[in-house]
């Protein structure tokens, strides 16, 4: 091959590795991803975000009570963590509504849970624990709240519906708290039992019907299989990828209206099902949770590697509404600021409860004196998720709740007159997600395919710098071919006195490109 078209064939290696490849491609290839993570109407991406084909992790923890009589008595609580009773929980978007102007999607969620007794951990659902009567509390705050000098009615209450309990504790079977229900037999006569049963048929949302004024109460049992009614509307990102899955609107408003200040009402980030793609380090993953009526943040913590698959992993918590200005508008009331990573339910579920990590982690050191059986664990109850960054791909998630209530003593329930001071657990939740090895294959095929061009890249950019070098030793190699090849002819000396030179026998110039010719003799000079 002639240098000069090896040059040729060389230079163009090397720039298609060095421009096309590290440059033009990585475009393109953003330019896809883009594309395809939109939530357009058809696409695959879409029939995954409206419903998965695969089920998300839903364990829950209850917090045995192990001396209910002691605890009456104004003993510290010594509890028993049992679990996990683990779900298989489906989540389905339904009754949608595309705004093409707008490039949104209206929605509802339905969730159906199923239990899975192989990962269980040989739990049943049979197992017998005391818990707080969440009914008898739940009355008990409503009441102190609203009219204090009532509490004597709800003692009343108690020992009719519930058949004069000796303790605020009561013995129930798991998957009963959980999700069949315990019952409540509001077929009384007395005024307090009364009252408090036809404050419980106004809520009939959280009550499952069985037969004449029965009830079925549980934490989960009337949301399974049901459709929730608070619609979310989210953008598509069809228009700006960066705005895929941000919450937009919530219960057909652009903002919330429960809390004080402007920053805690606002609807930020995505709808926790969904993230913008081509993520890095400096952005913070941020979603809107319906079950909490928030916004979490969750910064970039370390790299991490999921399935073999390279991925940035992220923790948030519940902020520090008395320690940081940013969180105030959280608080209850501008006076009863809770402590860090601690968030009132109440305003949202509409009940006293009190959320929080798991095992109390991340809050004040007092709460755990407070009770004895709690061991928090970072690697078992923080908020954390791993991303892969170019698809923001979930590959592994946790969203970890505890539910717990504020008691004391309450002079005037006899249940309750020594009850000692304490933030009660009552259980905790780990909704989570390990990506399905099928999706996560998809994701590998595309670095895969990044892996490829990489080799490519390299491949042509050396090969071509090679070809290049090569074409250029030719050239200069082949440089002198053209040129005259003189021989270099010296005299030799005589043998003489006078030491005079003689040029060697049959010696004569050797010129390879010009030939000799016979000059023609002038005339005049033939004369002489």
């Amino acid at each position: 091959m002639k240098p000069k078209k090896m040059g040729i064939i060389g230079g163009s290696m090397f720039s298609f590795g060095l421009f096309f490849l590290t440059f033009t491609f990585p475009t393109i290839l953003r330019s896809q991803v883009k594309k395809q993570v939109a939530l357009k109407p058809g696409s695959e991406m879409r029939g995954l975000w409206s419903n998965l084909p695969f089920p998300l992790d839903f364990k829950v923890y209850l917090f045995n009570v192990t001396n209910p009589v002691e605890i009456t008595a104004g003993q510290k609580p010594i509890l028993q963590e049992v679990g996990p009773f683990f779900y298989d929980q489906y989540k389905e978007k339904v009754d949608q509504v595309d705004n093409d102007e707008e490039d949104s999607i209206e929605y509802n969620v339905k969730v159906t849970w199923y239990f899975n007794p192989a990962l269980s951990n040989g739990l049943t659902g049979d197992e017998e624990l005391y818990l707080p009567n969440l009914l008898a509390l739940l009355t008990l705050k409503f009441v102190m709240k609203e009219q204090p000098g009532a509490v004597g009615v709800v003692n009343k209450a108690v020992d009719s519906i519930f058949k004069k309990p000796s303790t605020i504790f009561m013995k129930v079977k798991a998957k009963d708290i959980l999700f069949d229900g315990v019952k409540i037999d509001c077929n009384v006569k007395d005024f307090g039992g009364t009252t408090v049963c036809n404050a419980l048929k106004e809520k009939k949302d959280n009550l499952i019907p069985s037969g004449d004024n029965i009830y079925l109460l549980s934490l989960f049992g009337p949301k399974n299989g049901t459709i929730d009614s608070s619609r979310i509307k989210v953008l598509r990102g069809m228009k700006n990828h960066k705005d895929l899955g941000r919450v937009i609107a919530f219960k057909g408003e652009p903002a919330l209206t429960i809390y004080s200040g402007e920053r805690c009402n606002t609807l930020n980030g995505t709808d926790s099902t969904i993230f913008p793609p081509l993520m890095t380090k400096l952005d913070d993953i941020v979603s809107f949770s319906p079950e909490i009526c928030r916004s979490i943040s969750a910064p970039y913590r370390h790299d991490s590697k999921i399935k073999g698959v390279n991925t940035y992993h992220y923790s948030a918590d519940f902020g520090d509404m008395k320690g940081n200005p940013e969180d105030s508008c959280y608080c209850p009331t501008p006076e009863t600021c809770l402590d860090k990573d601690l968030m009132d339910l109440e305003k949202c579920m509409g009940i006293p409860l009190i959320g929080s990590q798991p095992h109390f982690l991340g809050t004040d050191e007092k709460y755990l004196e407070m009770v004895d059986g709690l061991h928090p664990n970072p690697a078992k109850h923080d908020l954390s998720m791993d991303f892969e960054p170019l698809t923001a791909s979930p590959l592994s998630a946790h969203k970890r709740l505890q539910f717990s209530m504020f008691v004391g003593p309450v002079e005037k329930f006899k249940l309750m007159k020594t009850f000692p001071e304490c933030l009660f657990p009552i259980f905790w939740v780990d909704e989570g997600v390990l990506l399905d090895d099928s999706l996560v294959s998809q994701v590998k095929q595309v670095y895969l395919l990044i892996g490829i061009v990489g080799f490519m890249k390299y491949l042509m950019m050396v090969g071509g710098a090679g070809l290049g070098a090569a074409a250029g030793a030719l050239h200069y190699k082949n440089r002198n071919k053209n040129s005259l090849d003189v021989t270099k002819v010296t005299p030799e000396s005589r043998n003489g006195k006078d030491g005079e030179k003689k040029w060697p026998p049959q010696q004569q110039m050797n010129i390879s490109t010009i030939q000799t010719q016979s000059a023609a003799v002038p005339p005049n000079l033939d004369a002489n």
